[in-house]
């Protein structure tokens, strides 16, 4: 009797498990997930919708041709800016570039100027969100597993 290789070999699936143990496949997926997000984000932006689905409230004075905090860009550029390491990603850029981008995001009690969050907060994440970061980590994933 004598053996045979069927499949995949030895030395492919040794090298699919050095990628989960060393922290590789952990990275890529933080890095779908990241980019996942900041696509997320920026339809938000462009519908001038929070994570959920709610409608943030119109400005007060609308300006033509654009949606709600889009007329310079520069916000939903900080927004989107994201790293990436060995504990996954973080959006990072919001008060780099535009210090009132914190103060859209945040639950402080306000007078003049309304909430219009482009996170998700503590409630969770909405199922459209849910589903397309379930997708980008599986892609991610799936990219290291053996053929």
């Amino acid at each position: 009797m004598s053996l045979r290789q069927s499949g995949t070999s030895l030395d492919v699936l040794l090298a699919a498990l050095d990628d989960w143990s060393d922290g590789t496949v952990a990275h890529d997926v933080a890095v779908g997930l990241a980019v996942g997000a900041q696509g997320l984000i920026r339809r938000g932006f462009v519908e001038s919708r929070a994570p959920d689905g709610t409608p943030w409230r119109p400005l007060k004075r609308p300006r033509p041709g654009g949606p709600t905090l889009m007329k310079t860009r520069k916000l939903v550029a900080a927004a989107t800016l994201y790293m990436v390491d060995a504990g996954g990603f973080v959006f990072a850029g919001v008060d780099w570039f535009a210090n009132y981008g914190s103060y859209h995001q945040s639950e402080a009690p306000r007078k003049v100027i309304p909430r219009r969050p482009f996170y998700p907060d503590e409630a969770g994440l909405s199922t459209g969100w849910t589903i397309v970061l379930g997708e980008a980590a599986d892609d991610a994933a799936r990219g290291h597993l053996p053929r």
